[in-house]
């Protein structure tokens, strides 16, 4: 007799569920800045994947990769040359991070064909058991987190140009120099400008190399998004089935299979932790450092210009927005996790067996979720802690920073104040 559950088992996955299907247009937008490069992204699935490093995209990440080690090793030269103060410092963390990403990244897409095929083998599985409706699959969710985040993160950039330009301008005039393209570029990257002649094409050069490093800053919490969105994703589909058979009958074969599938994604879940881990740990330090030292700045800053403070509160209001996605898409990993508890709890004793003894006992025993590096845990609890963390070390910044003002309180005209304060971009 056929069992129920396995009759559509010969019926192919369905494409738009493929993890490798719907970050295919993710990885291609990565490509385009310098990374993830991996070839065969456009196969139908991920036996079509490989990495070498005989390409012309290994060619393209290693130029990008070398342009941010440059500006790394001038902002350390600047920052050890002068004056220590906050704005040389961010801007020597935001080069080391772009660095890092693309170092991450790089090692990623070498043993990405082996993990997407790892993902695949687990879908598939799951894929004869589990159906939903085609308005929830993967790719639609991914294009439209995706979507969201780079346009916000465009506007941005945007203000932040304008933001500089209005600076350099206003400078400029002070200084009764035309050239304001000549002092835009020298107050945005005096770690550069301030050790070579300024020509344009050196600007225009390192104005490119700031686009690909906010990029990758934005795309390391995008991918994390999406990579709990679609374990969340599977979790759920699991927890759905579960929930449609509560205080039912069910054969002993039928809660065996519930839990191959519940482990097959604990173990798939560990697998992702392994490869990400380290981007979650740098992201959350980055995104932590940045918010805490907007606040600061937004405590201390004297005079600014109206599109200085639109482009300080949308900055401030995305990075925070931001920070609590990535927050709660991982925490979610770890609450469906927990879902299948109240389910085993309440199976009637004609159902009860050994199956769902060791069901139960890996749901509530067994940690599921993403972490950084083992340091700490993402849970929903994790987001007050976060929070937490942030308030304190924002009263030992706001202290710092006096002291910092107290020693360039003479300074007052705005081409002065480009030396102590973060023109344009809060970053750079």
């Amino acid at each position: 007799m056929i069992q129920p559950e396995m009759r559509n088992s010969g019926c192919p996955m369905q494409n738009a569920d493929s993890l490798h299907v719907a970050l295919r247009p993710v990885i291609y937008l990565a490509q385009c800045f310098a990374l993830f490069p991996v070839n065969g992204i456009n196969s139908k699935d991920t036996s079509g994947l490989r990495f070498t490093w005989r390409s012309f995209k290994i060619l393209y990440a290693a130029v990008v990769l070398g342009m941010s080690i440059f500006l790394a090793i001038a902002s350390t030269v600047r920052l050890f040359s002068s004056e220590f103060h906050t704005t040389k410092m961010t801007t020597l963390v935001f080069s080391i991070t772009t660095c890092l990403t693309s170092i991450i990244f790089l090692r990623l897409a070498t043993k990405w064909p082996e993990f997407a095929s790892s993902w695949e083998k687990v879908e598939r599985e799951l894929a004869t058991r589990h159906r939903r409706p085609p308005k929830f699959n993967l790719t639609t969710r991914f294009k439209t987190i995706t979507a969201i985040i780079m346009i916000l993160a465009v506007v941005e950039h945007t203000f932040s140009l304008a933001s500089g330009y209005i600076s350099a301008t206003e400078c400029a005039n002070y200084r009764g120099d035309k050239n304001i393209a000549a002092v835009y570029y020298k107050t945005q990257y005096p770690q550069v400008f301030n050790r070579t002649s300024y020509a344009l094409w050196k600007g225009i050069i390192v104005q490119f190399g700031h686009v690909f490093s906010t990029f990758s800053w934005n795309f390391m919490d995008l991918f994390i998004i999406l990579l709990s969105t679609a374990l969340t994703y599977h979790f759920s589909q699991l927890n759905d089935r579960l929930n449609s058979v509560k205080n039912k009958t069910m054969p002993e074969w039928w809660w065996s299979h519930a839990r191959i599938d519940y482990n097959n994604l604990a173990n798939l879940t560990r697998q992702v932790d392994s490869y990400i881990s380290v981007i979650t740990l740098l992201s959350f330090g980055t995104d932590l450092y940045f918010i805490c030292l907007q606040l600061m700045y937004s405590f201390d800053r004297i005079s600014t210009s109206v599109m200085r403070t639109i482009y300080l509160c949308f900055s401030f209001g995305f990075l925070l927005a931001r920070t609590t996605a990535v927050c709660l898409s991982a925490a979610a990993v770890h609450d469906e996790s927990v879902l299948p508890a109240p389910v085993l709890y309440s199976v009637n004793a004609a159902s009860y067996s050994t199956e769902v003894i060791r069901f139960l006992t890996q749901v509530t025993t067994d940690f599921i979720g993403l972490t950084g590096m083992k340091f700490f845990s993402i849970t929903r609890s994790f987001v007050l802690t976060v929070a937490g963390t942030i308030v304190t070390y924002e009263i030992v910044l706001v202290q710092f920073s006096a002291v910092q003002q107290a020693s360039h309180i003479n300074i007052t005209n705005a081409c002065e104040k480009a030396q102590y304060c973060i023109q344009g971009d809060e970053r750079v």
